[in-house]
């Protein structure tokens, strides 16, 4: 099994290092380089630009956990660590997820509590995502009148479509408190039995998320921040064209960051979306208007400021989590 999960790994890696290479052969990737190497100087204000979509993205997780044994510095510090995990290993935003989780244990939280509000703060994460991509949607059917003949336009139907019936699928397994189903039945059917601690930590999570499903306003509240990490992001993609001196309409920005966010969510098993978003930068901004290397360059200054980011997060891991007090 080990074996096969290296294989999978190589080969989807593989997939992404030939979609890079192919988009940097395709739309002029050295004149995207001689782009960002003409404003190397202004980069670090990526760093800055990246802080307030952080900031709201630990703090919906933080609305949704709702525990004294975790501070908001705390909990931004976790979620910084955990994107940038998820950006260098292997099955990119699915260990980092379990990054997170492992560090909020760290520092007291309950396994359980923690699983739960990571998984909760992922579909809402998802569900705020499909509520920024469907005002995108909208305001390009009322605004471009070829919007509904353009090529690529049914690939954002189904796209759409997928990401909602996954975050109503989750809301009805939630509801229907399947994990204890689940248990059940491997008992009653296989009568294969379980260690205890892990069917108990289990069937805490399955209760956790059942009860905060019922918490309407803190879901609401959380999602509604996690939009504006969303709308943080489009001010990131504003900063970098900023810096390589373009000009762009803010709408059109979240229109990018919204479908290629989608793009991403959707093939998340190619490690760290290699090649997947560059195309999808490439494809979106050639229809809003961008030129092959512009939209390319976007693409790298987005890889630039994962790295910028993502390595000082790394070192950060080591240094504030590996003590045997890290209260």
């Amino acid at each position: 099994m080990k074996f096969i999960g290296k294989l999978k790994f190589f080969l989807f890696f593989l997939v992404g290092i030939f979609l890079i290479y192919w988009v940097y052969d395709f739309f002029a990737g050295p004149e995207s380089l001689k782009l960002i190497v003409k404003n190397k100087d202004k980069l670090f204000f990526l760093i800055l630009a990246h802080i307030p979509t952080l900031y709201f993205t630990s703090a919906s997780w933080f609305i949704l956990l709702n525990s004294n044994k975790l501070s908001m510095i705390w909990a931004y510090l976790i979620t910084w660590i955990s994107q940038a995990s998820g950006k260098f290993l292997p099955t990119g935003i699915v260990s980092g997820e379990f990054v997170r989780i492992y560090l909020s244990v760290k520092k007291g939280i309950k396994t359980s509590e923690a699983s739960s509000t990571v998984f909760a703060d992922l579909a809402v994460a998802t569900f705020s995502l499909f509520l920024m991509a469907v005002f995108s949607f909208v305001y390009l059917f009322f605004d471009d009148k070829n919007f509904i003949g353009e090529e690529y336009i049914s690939y954002f139907y189904w796209s759409l479509l997928l990401i909602f019936f996954s975050c109503l699928l989750f809301i009805l397994l939630v509801r229907k408190r399947f994990i204890r189903f689940l248990l059940r039945k491997i008992f009653q059917v296989f009568r294969f039995s379980l260690r205890r601690k892990l069917v108990l930590t289990l069937l805490k999570i399955d209760f956790f998320l059942y009860k905060l499903s019922f918490k309407k306003l803190k879901v609401a509240f959380a999602t509604l921040v996690r939009l504006l990490a969303w709308v943080c992001g489009a001010f990131e993609i504003f900063i970098f064209l900023w810096i390589i001196d373009v000009q762009a309409n803010f709408l059109d920005l979240i229109i990018l960051e919204s479908f290629t966010g989608i793009v991403r969510a959707l093939v998340f098993f190619i490690p760290a979306g290699l090649g997947i978003q560059e195309l999808a930068f490439v494809i979106v901004g050639d229809y809003l208007g961008f030129s092959g290397p512009i939209s390319f360059s976007v693409a790298i200054g987005r890889r630039i400021r994962e790295v910028l980011v993502g390595v000082p997060a790394i070192i950060s891991w080591y240094f504030l989590f590996n003590k045997k007090d890290v209260s």
